[in-house]
């Protein structure tokens, strides 16, 4: 596939994903054409909609993730905020689970793949569970301090070695997966008799995500790999021996309206640069793609707009979610094929 722009001489290192990361064919279908090397393709041999390249590691570990770090450390950033969120979404995985997440049996172990700070491991604890983290950014140690054992380890590469959990979650980690199969097994290795995996992914299938093409922020393009539905996330899951009891993906307004907004907010950003120079900085090369591209960024004067407006705009969404999430998924369901994230519960297939 033929690159749209050339790769400016400024921008972070892309490293190509020449196969599919589920199945291995080199066959794909292009579906957004490739700007400075990271483009989307459907593979021909098994359906999923995959990146044809990201951004090198020592990119988004000191840059990227590093600004997102400092951003979550912000008073605009409240942590009850999140944790509420977390605390919501054990909810949903309870549900999911027929109550059985939220009543634990005496000691029972519980792993967050991806932990960041721990606050859906601080959940977790308040339920009854002995809780372990992997995390390998700096945000583990947070974490840690918080009381959780965090290990700093990669699924991909690491085999068995922490024991077996009767629980385990993952929450928007296996689409920055290069070998997302691989992660899948390393949870069904370390699964306890009869114990659960909870893990959640973005939606390719999103009903809003064709409005926006290639900027629309949940597809992190340079950051994540591959791009899930419901039929290529449960072929994923069944070649990694995991059997789905239930794979939820109602819509929810307020969680599909959050990303258009900012999405939205890139483009106005992007736009008034083009219209003339900004004080803040020159923009990116419009070579750059995805989360090395022009993103709003929390400056002096959008940090006095993020303490006045933006909890109301969280609370206000979030409010959206809670009163109306139940009417949609009594009205589309809870296998929407359309919804904004993929949520399943899965236990190791026994043979």
């Amino acid at each position: 596939m033929t690159a749209a722009t050339d790769a400016p001489t400024d921008a972070p290192t892309v490293e190509p994903v020449d196969a599919c990361p589920v199945c291995g064919a080199r066959d794909g279908r292009p579906l957004l054409p490739e700007v400075h090397g990271i483009g989307v393709v459907r593979c021909r041999g098994c359906d999923l909609v995959h990146a044809t390249g990201h951004y090198a590691a020592t990119y988004l570990s000191e840059s990227y993730y590093a600004t997102r770090a400092k951003q979550r450390q912000s008073p605009t950033q409240p942590a009850a905020r999140d944790s509420s969120r977390k605390r919501r979404n054990v909810e949903l995985y309870d549900r999911l689970s027929g109550g059985r997440i939220g009543r634990p049996r005496a000691g029972a172990r519980a792993l967050d793949i991806g932990c960041d700070t721990g606050l859906l491991l601080d959940v977790l604890r308040e339920l009854g569970y002995r809780t372990e983290g992997i995390e390998r950014s700096p945000a583990g140690a947070q974490a840690q301090a918080a009381g959780h054992e965090v290990h700093a380890l990669d699924i991909e590469v690491t085999d068995l070695g922490l024991g077996r959990f009767d629980l385990i979650t993952m929450t928007h980690v296996l689409e920055h997966l290069r070998e997302p199969v691989r992660g899948l097994v390393w949870i069904r290795r370390h699964l306890a008799p009869g114990g659960l995996a909870v893990i959640e992914v973005p939606n390719w299938g999103d009903l809003l995500r064709p409005l926006w093409g290639r900027r629309f922020r949940p597809l992190e393009l340079g950051d994540h790999i591959s791009f899930f539905e419901r039929a290529t996330f449960t072929a994923a899951l069944t070649r990694a021996g995991l059997e789905p009891e239930i794979l939820w993906s109602a819509p929810q307004i307020g969680t599909s309206l959050a990303p258009s907004l900012l999405t939205a907010a890139d483009l106005a950003l992007e736009l008034r640069r083009r219209l003339g120079p900004s004080r803040r900085g020159p923009a990116a090369s419009p070579g750059v793609a995805g989360v090395a591209g022009d993103r709003l960024q929390p400056s002096k004067q959008g940090r006095r707009w993020q303490r006045l407006a933006g909890p109301l705009v969280v609370r206000g969404l979030d409010s959206l979610d809670s009163a109306l999430g139940p009417w949609l998924e009594g009205v589309f369901g809870a296998h929407c094929g359309w919804g904004a994230n993929l949520v399943v519960v899965a236990r190791a297939h026994v043979v």
